[in-house]
């Protein structure tokens, strides 16, 4: 293919009338300028190549490419009559000989070494912490380099990428035996006495007999023992290769529109959930590992999980991959390095990435809360199924022209004449799944197969009957049992819950408020600059939530206002005004406004009907916090939910 190494070895004789000991071998010289290509990949300036008397450029994997032609050799060295043959023999003609190899000549001043590859910092666990000596550093440079034939098959011809944290390289090859190109997965350093590089291969062997349009399949897993390695490589697996840009390319020029950050993540919550149905881990957990096609076909292109990867981590990477999208900027751990050519997000007091909306004010609530949960560890969305759901009823909301856009700093996309920019999806688009249509169809199957049941067995009765003979010719007596008189409505009804143990404090005077502020743990607050309208003692002031496409908890739990009072009180009701009925409501107490809702005590709770509805509360210990807890939006017209708040006044227990 043009642009690539064919990864054939060719021999010249000496130049007539120039002495061969004089000139330095191509080997060399490829070497020379692949160790100060991976230098610069790595940090480390390497000094410039001295212009060689032939070149050919072509196009490569990342751009232009250029290729040496070979000088003439050491006569007795490698190349004709005594060098280095195809697949590395020695011999006559490159076959196996014994006569030995002389020294090559000096190809000039040597450049500086190049180091180990250091390994990054890695994410938190979320399970139990790991114990043992930490990842050890990436190969010598030179151990890895185009050129490289791994397994005897598997020629390396450019590194497109670094996970850090799974202590991977992420490489293009070409299969010598079937002539094709593919991805590989590279297992270095040093990893416990190779105890999480065999299970990383384990789950790679599982893997490959996962098939799904939008994960690259698994074709060959290498072991160590089976087969050469290159020196510190511990294993790889080998996919197909996915042409295209990774997604850490893709948001270069700036973060992509929501309509097409949802549509690059689709299809990659759709595979992650057939993974998980199939009892799989993909390893969906960093950008250079996820590639996007010109024709804007995302596909996982690197499926090789970490042997202690988990679904959860699987869902939170479907998260940070959409928070990169959304934001340009990667949500790893507080003080990890991103990865190449990304910046790292900020992060908050918590030591947690700010929200995505504090970065991107126009998105849509709804995306920012679908990103926020799915980062969240606690109490988020676990399951990748929710993920894909969501995301398909998003999408439902917003236009899509198919194509893949970044957004500049004042919020406007990038020319959208220019056709090196612009990445159009001329395929058809899939057809949606008709919920309606499928449990249509669902009860017309059943209701077919009962019926044919039924005739069946009446045919088969019939025919027993006929066969058997005997007995009464006069129809069977079917007795139907009395069945007892209807209950009345008041006894149908359930019975009253009782009443508490403790009797309801009687309301006294209003409590004194000292601050109020929007209470949302799992997502960004809404309208946080409104929230004292609703504490103001007006009622014609309301505070608002954010309209929804959902109703409560699809994308958060709840949503409401915590208030503080200037001195704790045992409270006996709480009296709101809202003009938003069918709202459901929570009382409750918080030892402190920043508390876990996991932390807080349920008081009382109650439905707005009409314009005021007051909760009494059950007897509790003072407190100086109480939360106005929204577990359910009023449904408007246009088919979203929200609420409105006019005013709230919390009322103390009576002497």
């Amino acid at each position: 293919m043009a642009g690539e190494p064919s990864g054939e070895r060719t021999t010249t004789g000496p130049a007539p009338g120039a002495p061969a000991a004089s000139e330095s071998t191509a080997e060399g010289a490829q070497a020379t300028q692949a160790t100060q290509a991976t230098q610069a990949l790595d940090g480390v300036e390497a000094p410039p190549v001295p212009p060689h008397p032939s070149r050919a450029t072509g196009v490569g994997i990342d751009g232009p490419t250029t290729h040496v032609a070979r000088t003439p050799e050491v006569p007795g060295g490698p190349g004709t009559n005594g060098g280095t043959g195809t697949n590395g023999s020695h011999g006559t003609n490159g076959s196996n000989g014994t006569a030995a190899r002389p020294p090559r000549a000096p190809a000039g001043p040597p450049g500086p070494p190049s180091g180990p590859f250091p390994a990054g910092p890695r994410r938190p666990p979320r399970g139990p912490a790991r114990t043992g000596p930490g990842s050890g550093p990436f190969p010598a440079s030179g151990a890895l380099m185009p050129g490289t034939l791994l397994a005897d098959r598997y020629r390396l011809v450019a590194e497109v990428g670094r996970d850090r944290d799974a202590d991977a390289a992420l490489w293009k090859a070409r299969d010598v035996m079937l002539e094709r190109d593919v991805a590989v997965t590279l297992l270095v350093g040093s990893w416990q006495g190779d105890a999480k590089a065999s299970a990383a291969l384990s789950r790679a062997t599982r893997t490959a007999h996962f098939e799904h349009p939008h994960a690259a399949r698994i074709l060959d897993v290498v072991r160590p023992g089976g087969s050469p390695l290159p020196t510190g490589v511990l294993g790889a697996a080998v996919a197909e290769w996915t042409p295209g840009r990774d997604l850490a390319e893709l948001v270069a020029d700036g973060p992509l529109r929501p309509s097409a950050a949802l549509r690059v993540i689709q299809p990659l919550a759709d595979a992650v959930a057939a993974a998980h149905r199939s009892g799989l881990v993909l390893g969906l957990d960093h950008p250079q590992r996820v590639r996007v096609s010109a024709r804007a076909a995302t596909r996982l292109a690197f499926p090789m999980p970490r042997g202690d990867a988990t679904n959860a981590d699987d869902v939170h990477g479907l998260g940070a991959l959409l928070y990169l999208l959304l934001t340009a900027r990667w949500p790893g751990p507080e003080g990890a390095r991103p990865p190449a050519g990304l910046r790292a997000a900020p992060h908050g007091p918590d030591g947690n990435p700010v929200p995505a909306r504090q970065l991107r004010p126009d998105l849509p609530v709804e995306l920012a809360a679908l990103v926020d949960r799915t980062l969240d560890e606690d109490g988020g969305i676990r399951t990748a199924a929710a993920v894909h759901r969501l995301v398909t009823q998003m999408r439902e909301g917003l236009e899509d022209d198919g194509v893949l856009l970044p957004v500049l700093e004042d919020g406007q996309t990038i020319d959208a004449d220019d056709p090196t920019e612009v990445w159009h999806d001329d395929a058809a688009p899939e057809p949606g799944t008709d919920p309606d249509r499928k449990r249509k169809l669902r009860i017309g199957v059943t209701a077919l197969i009962v019926a044919t049941l039924a005739i069946l067995g009446f045919v088969t009765y019939q025919v027993i009957s006929v066969v058997a003979g005997g007995g009464s010719s006069a129809p069977p007596v079917v007795v139907i049992p009395e069945t007892p008189a209807a209950p009345s409505a008041a006894s149908a009804a359930p019975p009253s819950s009782p009443p508490p143990s403790t009797p309801a404090p009687t309301p006294g005077g209003p409590v004194q408020l000292s601050s109020v502020a929007v209470y949302s743990p799992a997502g960004s607050p809404d309208n946080p600059t409104r929230i004292n309208r609703a504490a103001d003692n007006d009622p014609s002031t309301t505070w608002s939530t954010s309209d929804y496409r959902q109703q409560l908890p699809a994308l958060k739990p709840g949503i409401g206002m915590m208030t503080t009072f200037t001195a704790p009180a045992q409270v006996a009701a709480v009296t709101i005004r809202s003009p938003s009925p069918g709202t459901r409501i929570e009382i409750r107490s918080a030892p402190a406004a920043d508390v876990p809702l996991a932390q807080t005590q349920l008081l009382g709770a109650g439905t707005v009907q009409g314009d005021v509805l007051q909760i009494p509360l059950q007897a509790a210990p003072p407190t100086g916090n109480l939360l106005i807890w929204i577990t359910a939006l009023q449904e408007q017209d246009d088919n979203q939910f929200a609420s409105e708040l006019a005013d709230v006044t919390i009322q103390r227990a009576g002497p």
